[in-house]
C-alpha cells in the first residue's frame, strides 16, 4: 500500500471537491431578451424553450454587446443573450450578459 502525506491527501481531496462543485456554481442561459428594468437591475430571458427566466444583475455583473462593455439599459427587447448566471435561494443572480444584435 503506497502511503501519503497527511497534508498531501489533504490537498487532493480539496481538489477533487472544488472541481465537483464548481460546475455547479456557474451556469448558462441562452435566449432572447423580453424586458428590461434597468433601474432595479432586472431582466427577463425566454430561453430556446420558450421559458421565461427572471434575473438579477450582480453588483459586479457585465453587460457586453458585441465586443464592446455596456450597461444593463443599453439590451433592448428582443436582443440575443447568453446569461451566465448562479442560483441563490430561489432568485438567478446573473454575472455576464453576452449580447448581439442582428
Amino acid at each position: 500500500m503506497v502511503r501519503l502525506p497527511k497534508w498531501l491527501l489533504v490537498v487532493l481531496t480539496l481538489a477533487v471537491l472544488v472541481a465537483l462543485t464548481t460546475p455547479a456554481l456557474a451556469a448558462e442561459a441562452k435566449g432572447k431578451i423580453k424586458n428590461v428594468t434597468a433601474d432595479k437591475k432586472e431582466f427577463t430571458v425566454t430561453d430556446i424553450d420558450g421559458k421565461d427566466l427572471d434575473f438579477t444583475l450582480s453588483e459586479d455583473g457585465k453587460v457586453r454587446l458585441g465586443d464592446k462593455d455596456v450597461k444593463l439599459n443599453d439590451i433592448k427587447k428582443g436582443d440575443e443573450v447568453t446569461v451566465t448566471y448562479e442560483k441563490k435561494g430561489d432568485k438567478l443572480i446573473a454575472t455576464e450578459i453576452k449580447c448581439k444584435r442582428d
